[in-house]
């Protein structure tokens, strides 16, 4: 599962279109990323400029 920093997100947007499952979604001071849709395809971890996107477990996430 992808996890965005917020505090790294600059909110370009680029995961946002990138997503094949569109589990990224704005939200208020930046992304989430749904983890009921992520894949873990990796593509938005490529994609982002500023690497504000992680790879963590599913139950590193939800802490």
């Amino acid at each position: 599962m992808a996890l965005v920093t917020i505090d790294a997100c600059q909110g370009c947007g680029a995961c946002l279109r990138t997503c094949p499952t569109h589990a990224i979604t704005p939200i208020a001071g930046g992304l989430t990323v749904r983890a009921d849709r992520c894949t873990g395809c990796l593509e938005c971890l490529e994609i982002c400029p500023v690497d504000a996107i992680r790879v963590v477990e599913p139950s590193e996430g939800a802490r």
